[in-house]
């Protein structure tokens, strides 16, 4: 069993015989758990994170704990104690469904240019720098989209990362609250961090 493996045994025992195959990719550090191309959870040190929508926290009536610090929006913290309730009803199944129905949604136009915020110039910069298709996009997210073009010498600001977070929710920019801005910003500097990279944004981080 190679260290992958061993690493997401546990949350994999637990969640396969619910979900069928799950594929794990590294996800900055964590282990992105995906279902038919789906990331739909992240796992690190014995904690579960789940992506979930609002519709669907209300539907199953889901309250969720704090867990350690993560640096991905939409994914809430699901204490181990409480995975068993996994198989008590449908809404794991429904989570992956109803993923993958937005996912849809948002490629139905099957070029970057066509999402919100988006245009044929900045698709043009991202197929560039291997970012091809809204899969690639959706695959990479926003921060890892916009640290992978810094890797690369681009010099892009933030409100191309503004526009990226728009084009992957739905949202156009002129809308995104600045608390939606200032956490992106915060996210953003973490992973740039991560990656032996300058911080760009502590100037225009507010304080807490």
């Amino acid at each position: 069993m190679n260290k992958v493996s061993a690493n997401t045994a546990e949350i994999r025992n637990v969640l396969e015989p619910l979900v069928g195959l799950i594929a794990i990719k590294t996800y900055f550090s964590y282990y992105g758990l995906f279902v038919d191309n789906i990331m739909f959870g992240l796992y690190k040190d014995g904690q579960f994170y789940l992506k979930i929508t609002e519709d669907l926290i209300e539907k199953y009536n889901i309250s969720f704990t704090k867990g350690n610090p993560i640096l991905v929006r939409d994914f809430h913290f699901f204490d181990k104690d409480r995975f068993y309730q996994f198989s008590q009803n449908n809404f794991l199944s429904d989570l992956i469904t109803d993923l993958k129905q937005k996912q849809a949604t948002n490629k139905i136009e099957k070029s970057i240019r066509h999402l919100p915020n988006m245009n044929i110039n900045l698709e043009r910069l991202l197929q560039r720098h291997g970012i091809n298709t809204i899969d690639d996009l959706y695959n990479l997210g926003e921060i890892q989209v916009f640290v992978k073009l810094i890797e690369q010498g681009v010099d892009v600001a933030e409100v191309f990362l503004f526009k990226l977070h728009g084009a992957l929710h739905n949202k156009l920019v002129y809308i995104l609250k600045d608390e939606q801005k200032q956490s992106l910003l915060r996210e953003t500097d973490a992973a740039l961090y991560d990656a032996g990279l300058r911080k760009r944004f502590s100037q225009k981080i507010k304080k807490s």
